[in-house]
């Protein structure tokens, strides 16, 4: 891919972790805190007013998180966050490493003014080797009508 389509993406506000703000209910239901499900739609809202791309191949992911405090918080979470978002809004059909195998995540102060910078690069849909691209091609479906 000689031109490689790229993504970039600015999110305003904290960031908050999905995993550590979820409501569990007595019956074992889980469900997310409703600080996250607030700011999911808030950032879904941006990055739709950003860009109306999906990526079908694989990507590289790079995100620089903004800590707009120096309070205690884990920075793997608020990726977890960002990935999650980018999934439910459709811009990667998953996020599981075949997917993104490539991710470059920083952590940087900035005070009073939280966010994120989030660069998305497709790569080449072969990124990950011939071995796994084998694998891929025995579980596609195959056609099973006959012409007669």
């Amino acid at each position: 891919m000689s031109n490689p389509q790229i993504v970039e993406l600015v999110l305003e506000g904290s960031i908050p972790s999905k995993k550590n703000s979820r409501i569990n209910t007595s019956d074992g239901k889980s469900f997310p805190s409703k600080d996250f499900v607030q700011w999911q739609k808030s950032a879904l809202t941006q990055v739709r007013m950003q860009t109306q791309k999906r990526f079908y191949n694989p990507v590289s992911l790079e995100v620089i998180i903004y800590f707009a405090t120096d309070a205690r918080a884990d920075l793997d979470n608020k990726l977890t966050s960002i990935l999650d978002m980018l999934v439910e809004g459709m811009l990667l059909r998953d996020d599981k490493w075949q997917e993104v195998p490539m991710i470059a995540v920083q952590a940087a102060y900035r005070p009073k003014k939280a966010g994120a910078f989030i660069r998305l690069t497709e790569l080449e849909s072969d990124v990950m080797g011939a071995e796994l691209e084998a694998v891929r091609a025995k579980r596609k479906p195959r056609n099973k009508l006959m012409v007669k």
